[in-house]
């Protein structure tokens, strides 16, 4: 969705279109919104400035609805869930029940079964598998650098129990195997 940067309302301050966006998503009426814009000051000096003074009207509403204010949702709607979803990593962390990429893989495992039992033939479906292909790989990468951590962890661990005067080992060097 393209935002053109050469409309009344875009053209607002930052702080009036964030004020219309709720509004609008609070379902205020078109007609009464119109009002409130043209009632403001800063409003009026941007349509006097760059629209020859015609004030916003329904259709310059209509139009920001169906562009800009649907992609606003969306992004509150992903930040909404992006939120909720660190809520409950940091819970989960807290809680000590296991890395959250573990809880991540039980997901996307999750999500496979359901897309599963949705697949035809249809193409939108090939593009769900595809992204579902793709958020995997990144799972994929997330527990391996889990695994990578812990690895580091335990190596950690083992330089703290060996006795300080061995050399540390060097993990480029070849070990000589110990004799029993």
């Amino acid at each position: 969705m393209n935002i053109s940067p050469n409309g009344k309302i875009a053209r607002l301050p930052h702080l009036i279109r964030q004020e219309l966006h709720r509004r609008l998503r609070d379902g205020e009426k078109g007609r009464r919104i119109v009002l409130w814009l043209n009632s403001i000051p800063e409003v009026r000096q941007v349509v006097a400035a760059e629209f020859g003074g015609r004030p916003v009207n329904e259709n310059n509403l209509s139009q920001w609805k169906k562009r800009s204010h649907r992609l606003w949702l969306l992004q509150q709607a992903a930040l909404s869930e992006s939120n909720q979803l660190m809520a409950q990593s940091r819970q989960l962390a807290q809680a000590g029940e296991g890395a959250t990429t573990d809880h991540l893989a039980s997901f996307v495992a999750t999500e496979y079964a359901l897309a599963r039992n949705m697949l035809g033939d249809d193409q939108d479906e090939r593009a769900q598998w595809k992204l579902l292909r793709s958020f995997c790989y990144d799972v994929v990468g997330l527990r391996r650098g889990d695994h990578s951590a812990e690895r580091l962890r335990l190596q950690r661990q083992f330089l703290a129990l060996r006795p300080p005067n061995l050399p540390s080992p060097d993990p480029y060097e070849p070990h000589e195997p110990h004799e029993s």
